[in-house]
């Protein structure tokens, strides 16, 4: 049994062949540009499938299902992208459009929880119940997982740990997506990140990757840039900690790939705000998925847990 996963990103998206162990197959990506759309986005898609139709060569009849993340708040019984603050696509019925052009069932689920369901079939917590998916990249979003399950919430919008506040007051140089100020992520994702090296040097064309880099190459502003992403990062996962009580920490996303500059700053901030006595067998570790998360969890979507 195929899965055809789709991994929508806030700037790139990603289309492949899952089979029912978690192995990517094949798979075709694009970088989206600015002022993307739905219908725009509905091109790209169909592109990207007959792309790999063609150069692997793939029948789509075999595919039995279709799994798809969702850059930001997503209805899974109603299969509608809620809403995308990157984008600002909104009350798309994206399962519709895409089961009328394939005629398989579609599944869609925000990316960050796809993630963690992957990460539970076929990763680092098939034996591990309670834990949080923390995704680092362009944003910061989680997800839970509790007594072996995603937590949804109310509404279905739980684990937005990229809103927690980690800087006092407004700090009006750090506003984030969701209209307010001081979130983890308007201050720890990667604009956040460039900003904050920005403020310091004055360099207005570096990327949270390039960063990185410098850190790496002994650069002491870049080092000191990724030690506080790390401590705003560990200030807001200690509130869902005390709160939660998890396992296990898992990270993904494209910062989280520079774990080693991030993890020093991350620990001392679980040292200074988390409840030690309560949580001192948290594991920290980034997925066993790795660039291919939110694709195999797209898969995961579709499976029962």
């Amino acid at each position: 049994m195929n899965i055809l996963g789709i991994d929508i990103g806030g700037s790139k998206i990603a289309v492949g062949i899952i089979d029912k162990n978690g192995n990517v197959l094949c798979s075709e990506k694009e970088q989206l540009p600015a002022g993307t759309t739905s219908d725009s986005l509905l091109c790209v898609i169909k592109d990207k499938c007959n792309k790999i139709s063609e150069k692997y060569n793939f029948d789509f009849d075999e595919i039995e299902k279709i799994g798809i993340t969702i850059p930001g708040l997503a209805d899974t019984k109603s299969g509608v992208w809620v809403y995308a603050p990157f984008s600002g696509i909104s009350n798309f019925p994206i399962a519709e459009k895409i089961n009328n052009i394939y005629g398989k069932k579609v599944y869609i689920e925000n990316d960050v929880n796809a993630c963690a369901v992957g990460e539970k079939r076929f990763g680092l917590c098939k034996d591990i119940n309670d834990f949080i998916w923390i995704t680092i990249s362009n944003g910061i979003g989680g997800s839970v997982f509790i007594n072996g399950g995603l937590y949804s919430g109310y509404s279905g919008n739980a684990g937005e740990i990229g809103h927690i506040k980690v800087l006092d007051g407004d700090n009006f140089d750090f506003k984030c997506g969701c209209g307010d100020y001081g979130c983890v992520e308007a201050v720890a994702a990667g604009p956040g990140i460039a900003k904050r090296y920005n403020n310091t040097t004055n360099n207005k064309n570096i990327s949270a990757e390039q960063i990185a880099i410098k850190a790496r190459n002994g650069d002491t502003i870049a080092n000191k840039v990724m030690y506080d992403t790390g401590y705003y990062i560990g200030k807001a996962l200690s509130a869902a900690i005390n709160m939660l009580n998890p396992e296990m920490i898992i990270f993904g996303g494209g910062v989280s790939q520079s774990f080693d500059l991030i993890e020093p700053g991350i620990k001392d901030a679980l040292s200074r705000y988390m409840f030690k006595a309560a949580n001192k067998n948290i594991k920290l570790a980034q997925t066993a998925l790795a660039y291919n998360a939110a694709l195999i969890g797209a898969a995961a979507i579709t499976f029962d847990i």
